[in-house]
């Protein structure tokens, strides 16, 4: 696993765990979870494969699914802990936070799904869903075959709202280590924000930063 993936992973997963637990009924699979999943997983592999589009073109289509898909807005509040209270306090902050995070959000997962490119996506047995704090949650688990042959597990947490489930975190299997992306970034913005005092206008620079650096770092990938 690459080091910035592997930075404060055991208090990710510990945190991850704490989260989970704390207040979690076991229930049985939902298929409609898994459909959903499956769904919009193939959509989205589709959407980063299909040729002839400007890298521009398919960053729009792809943010247009992701709204869909995945409740980035609450993503977004998770991710800063505490300091989203401070969020709430200031709409125009607000605002660019979440306008900032869903930009970096669309370039983080674009890029792990791009490695799907061409394949389908296989949901796979051990789904689960459980309640918290009585919101309604499921675990979908899913795999798809690199070109070696090997398979690349991939799990989705997923939110039941009021227009249906939505995703709110994405885990990825390297070796025998699973990092929840969501919960990764949460560790990094909490720490950033902690050693600045709090600022949320330097992180939301930072943040900017990142994102044209991946941006670039895929750009200049080999096609």
């Amino acid at each position: 696993m690459p080091a910035y993936l592997t930075r404060r992973f055991s208090l990710a997963l510990a945190a991850f765990m704490a989260w989970a637990v704390a207040g979690l009924t076991p229930a049985f699979a939902d298929a409609s979870a898994e459909s959903f999943v499956k769904t919009n997983a193939d959509r989205a592999v589709s959407q980063l494969s299909e040729p002839g589009l400007s890298v521009d073109e398919r960053r729009e289509r792809f943010g247009v699914l992701m709204d869909q898909f995945a409740d980035l807005p609450r993503i977004g509040e998770f991710v800063v802990g505490r300091y989203a209270v401070q969020l709430r306090k200031d709409p125009a902050l607000y605002r660019d936070w979440l306008a900032t995070f869903r930009d970096y959000a669309l370039t983080i997962y674009a890029g792990q799904l791009d490695q799907f490119s061409g394949r389908q996506v296989q949901v796979l047995p051990g789904t689960k869903n459980s309640t918290i704090n009585n919101k309604q949650y499921s675990i979908v688990q899913t795999q798809v075959l690199r070109d070696n042959g090997q398979p690349m597990r991939v799990a989705w947490r997923l939110i039941k709202t009021d227009s249906g489930w939505r995703v709110v975190d994405v885990a990825l299997s390297a070796g025998d280590n699973v990092l929840w992306l969501a919960i990764q970034q949460r560790q990094d913005f909490l720490a950033a924000l902690d050693r600045n005092g709090g600022n949320v206008r330097a992180l939301i620079e930072d943040v900017r930063q990142q994102t044209v650096q991946m941006r670039q770092r895929m750009a200049s990938r080999p096609t």
